[in-house]
């Protein structure tokens, strides 16, 4: 195998490494908000985005190991890709309900009973 191609694998390998410890460490500091993370663009968790955050770190996780392990780059099996993409797409179509309830709900009329504030979103 070519030097220059391994050491791309493993300098790689090693910045997702440093990049995953880095946003544990900034979690377990209480430096890094997860509610921006999984939320939606109201501000309520979105189980969507949770599940693609924990299926990406895992996968990443798995491939990391199996590198390590073997000393070179795994071969990627089918049902990773289908997980992931199901993962994706779960999180595609999250996003489009979510953006499709705002803007049903936006639209509606407001009541007689309730008196504008001036501080509503428009």
């Amino acid at each position: 195998m070519n030097y220059a191609l391994i050491f791309i694998i493993y300098a790689t390998t090693v910045f997702l490494i440093s990049l995953e410890a880095l946003v544990l460490w900034k979690i377990a500091a209480g430096k890094l908000d997860l509610r921006l993370l999984i939320a939606n663009d109201q501000g309520d968790a979105s189980l969507s985005r949770l599940q693609l955050l924990i299926f990406t770190f895992v996968i990443a996780a798995g491939f990391l190991y199996l590198t390590a392990k073997a000393g070179s780059f795994p071969t990627v099996n089918e049902s990773v890709l289908v997980l992931l993409g199901i993962s994706g797409t779960t999180y595609a179509l999250g996003k489009a309900l979510d953006r499709n309830l705002r803007s049903r709900t936006d639209a509606l009329p407001t009541p007689l009973n309730k008196q504008p504030t001036g501080d509503e979103k428009p």
